[in-house]
């Protein structure tokens, strides 16, 4: 009898509107641990208003089943990512396994500088570039991985990670151990357009040193890739000019050289294919049979997602 009053009790319960709710609770959690400013949160709002022209047909409760654990974990891993990426960094400036030193030579390489990016330059350019160089790491990331939550595409969501730091940062670390790279104002004894504050020469050392390939235009470059295959213009147009915006601000700040860029294009191209590979590679001999049949159970069969 007990038992079934708690089945009826359950079965009472509006679990979608929970659901939206935890998300929206987890959602501000990410952009609180990201210190995100209200134009971020205005970004991001830009980004979601047509998403509904590309969400999938699977009932919201059987989505959140997965969608509010995946976003979960991306969330623990976010807050403690960014204290685990310098221990690296620190970790390779103690060991010093630099065997290629191009400083000089990527100096003296005609243009680039990224120098002419500066051709038109104000107080107020370089306050936005600012903006835009320090939130694009991680925002151009969480705007996609935020958005394809709420397509309900558990596919999407996977993609916009592993595409973005899940791969990248692992496949990145050998070239910054191997190649002694620093920040192009740093070469060229410029001030620091990023006004950072470092409490000692190593400090400097350590958070100028990782340039090749730039991972700032790798993930915005990822994400520009992956949004281009949406269905929303708007959505699309955002993240073309957003991401465009942050590989130009690393040589407008003088940060990344001009072959860095290219080269963290490249390197953000082999990733996401990389990750298309391992999707799919997934999706057809490792994810079980039931879980495919429980998740796009009452989906109809024109769901273009669920029969890929």
């Amino acid at each position: 009898m007990n038992k079934l009053k708690l089945n009826e009790l359950i079965k009472a319960q509006d679990w979608t509107m929970y659901g939206i709710i935890a998300s929206i609770y987890l959602i501000w959690r990410i952009g609180t641990v990201g210190s995100w400013s209200k134009e971020c949160w205005v970004l991001l709002l830009i980004c979601l208003l047509g998403v509904r022209k590309d969400q999938i047909d699977v009932d919201w409760r059987r989505f959140f089943l997965f969608g509010l654990p995946l976003l979960g974990v991306f969330y623990y891993f976010y807050g403690s990512g960014n204290s685990f990426w310098w221990k690296i960094a620190n970790w390779m400036f103690e060991n010093n396994r630099h065997p290629w030193n191009w400083d000089s030579y990527m100096n003296a390489i005609p243009l680039n500088t990224g120098g002419w990016a500066r051709w038109i330059a104000t107080p107020s350019l370089d306050k936005a570039m600012v903006w835009i160089y320090n939130y694009g790491f991680v925002l151009s990331l969480w705007i996609c991985i935020v958005r394809s939550f709420w397509t309900r595409s558990i596919k999407k969501m996977i993609s916009y990670a592993l595409s973005g730091h899940m791969l990248q940062f692992p496949l990145i670390l050998p070239f910054y151990n191997l190649i002694l790279l620093h920040e192009v104002w740093y070469v060229n004894k410029q001030p620091d357009l990023l006004q950072r504050v470092f409490t000692d020469e190593n400090s400097v050392l350590v958070a100028t040193m990782n340039c090749f390939p730039s991972m700032h235009t790798s993930i915005s470059f990822a994400m520009l890739l992956l949004a281009l295959r949406e269905k929303d213009r708007i959505f699309k147009s955002m993240m073309v000019t957003y991401c465009a915006a942050i590989i130009f601000s690393t040589l407008y700040l003088q940060i990344h050289w001009v072959i860095d860029v290219f080269a963290g294009m490249l390197f953000a191209y082999g990733t996401v294919k990389l990750s298309d590979f391992l999707i799919r590679t997934a999706s057809n001999k490792v994810l079980p049979a039931k879980f495919k049949l429980f998740y796009r159970k009452g989906a109809p069969s024109s769901s273009k997602e669920m029969s890929a």
